[in-house]
Parts: structure tokens; sequence; C-alpha cells
């Protein structure tokens, strides 16, 4: 779902969707902020370090960088990518042509354009061998080589051996693939558990994944048993309790139970994130709590996912944060 209200990820190689959210009963999971040490600000074109209050720790300097996971942010200088820790002291120099975040003590990393792994003190422990590679977000990482994904685990080894024309990152202990020009899904020891049948299948969350049957989307249990019938145009993961689907032209939310929550709306919506989320209307972006009230209002032209009661949005060209009022903590002098 590509549209104006992307959401820079801060770095100018990622782009990520912007993020929505509608009401939900007052039995709903109780939402939970996920703090990071630190937050991306881009002054000038160069990246530094905010605390959540709004403070800067770390100077806009680098080229492009990353959100900090487990103690560690991609930063590019120059022509080359290293790590820095939440003190900004260069823990990994700069030596790869291409670096994304830690998971599971290992990061992918490319030199001279193949992908590997290291761990937090920079040693290689899977050498450079994959066209494409992916985070360890569970025991195994998706790889490609020569157009095929497969999976390895982290001694490097292949789980399931690259064969899938397309395949999805393990979520749940499951994992979307294609075959014959089908979706259905693998389980970590690499069997197919749920059959193909699908035209497009997404990750599980909350015991639940969106899948395309016929040009319609709807949802499957675990071991594929439709629970929410295929009737929706688009449709997305849940997220505390409720998924974004699209009717039409307009985006609402449905319930655990495929009843619709909040009624379509909103010209986009995406996912909520600590009980809040983004919806534009119109040209404009604003958020609304679980109860689909707005309780700010639409007046950006770009936002980002609440994380730690803070969001990124852009106003007036500049990328500022925002606390869970619309209150301005952080905005740059300069774009």
């Amino acid at each position: 779902m590509v549209n104006r209200c992307r959401s820079i990820h801060i770095i100018c190689r990622s782009i990520l969707l912007c993020v929505a959210v509608s009401s939900l009963s007052c039995s709903s999971p109780p939402a939970t902020q996920h703090y990071r040490p630190l937050y991306l600000i881009v002054e000038n074109n160069r990246y530094g370090y905010i605390t959540r209050q709004g403070e800067v720790v770390i100077q806009p300097q680098y080229f492009e960088a990353g959100d900090f996971a487990e103690g560690l942010a991609e930063v590019k200088l120059q022509e080359k990518y290293g790590y820095i820790d939440t003190t900004g002291t260069m823990v990994i120099e700069p030596q790869f042509d291409f670096a994304q975040p830690f998971h599971n003590g290992l990061a992918a990393i490319n030199i001279n354009g193949l992908y590997g792994y290291i761990d937090t003190s920079g040693e290689m422990v899977i050498e450079p061998q994959y066209d494409l590679a992916w985070e360890f977000t569970s025991p195994l990482a998706r790889v490609n080589v020569q157009g095929k994904f497969g999976y390895i685990n982290q001694e490097g080894s292949y789980v399931v051996e690259p064969r899938y024309p397309d395949a999805g990152k393990f979520s749940e202990g499951l994992a979307a693939v294609n075959v014959d020009g089908l979706y259905g899904y693998i389980n970590t020891s690499g069997s197919l558990v749920i059959e193909p049948r699908f035209q497009f299948a997404w990750m599980f969350t909350e015991d639940k994944a969106a899948v395309r049957i016929q040009d319609q989307y709807g949802y499957i249990d675990s071991v594929g048993d439709i629970i929410i019938e295929p009737t929706f145009d688009r449709a997305n993961h849940f997220s505390e309790g409720l998924a974004v689907v699209k009717l039409g032209d307009k985006y609402g939310y449905i319930d655990s139970g495929g009843n619709m929550s909040i009624e379509p709306e909103f010209d986009y919506a995406t996912s909520f994130s600590e009980g809040m989320g983004m919806v534009r209307i119109g040209d404009l972006c604003g958020y609304v709590n679980m109860w689909g009230k707005m309780v700010v209002e639409p007046r950006f032209e770009e936002a980002k996912t609440y994380y730690g009661g803070i969001a990124l949005v852009k106003e007036d060209g500049l990328w500022k944060y925002i606390d869970t009022k619309g209150k301005i903590i952080y905005q740059p002098e300069h774009p």
C-alpha cells in the first residue's frame, strides 16, 4: 500500500507506511509502549539522535542512520556503514557497503554485493554469500540466492534450502511461501503445514493471518481454517485487537471476530501502535485513539507510528516529534 501518507523511517534507504487506528471496545487489550533508547532526527540532510524528551544527545552528522536495536544502531559515514552505541561511540568501524539492525545478536551486512552476518562485537559469524538477507526475527533468517528464498539458522546452516520464488519472514512460528503460484505456510522445520491455496498470504499476528482468495481478503487461523470470510478489498495484520480493512475506496477496522469496529471512512489507515494510530483524511494525517476519537487533529503532511509515546510527523516541510496530545517535543531548526 503506497500512498502520500508514507512516513520516513528517517533513513534515505527506508520508507515506511503511516499508521492508522480506530475505535475498539472497552475490553480491548491495553496498549503497550515500546521505548527506544534514542530516536532518530534529520537536519541539513544529516542524521542524529534525541532522547524521548526531545534533547539532542548525538548531533546530526551521519549520511544515513537506523533505529537502535540491542544497544547499537547502523550509521553511514562517507560510503561505508558501521555501528554506534547510545553514547555515539563508533563500536564497529564503518566497513560495510550496507548494514541492517541487530536482531537476536546478529545483523545482516553487505560486502561487495553479498550478505553475511556479524555479531555485536563486529566479528563475521556467517560469511557473505547471499544475494539478499534479512534479520533473525526468529531462530531463522530469510535469505535469497539466485532468486530463490530459503531460511538459515544462526550457524549459517540451511534449515530450508532456497527453493521458493517468494517467501515471508517467520511470525508466530509460521512463514508464508509461494508454491507454484499459490501461497501456503511452513513451520520452522520447513514442513508445509498449511497447503498452498491462497492468491497471497500475510504473516501471522494475534493467531490470525490475512489471505487473498478470489481477489477478496479474509483471515485464517494457524491451522489454515477460514475464521473471517474473504469480503474485503484489502486487509492488514491484526495489532492490538484490530485490523485495517478496505471496502471500496475507504479504510476502516474490524475486531478479532470480523465485526466492523470503525466504519470505513478514512482515505488511508494502518495498524494500531500503543493505542494510537494515524488516519488520513484528504491530504492530511492525524491520530485517533482506540475508541475512534480524533485526539490529534489532521494537520500533518506525513506521519509515523507512535513508539514510546512519541511519533514522527512532517509539518510545514519539517520532520518533528509529537507526544500523544499532538504537542511538539522536538523540531529541527532547518529542514
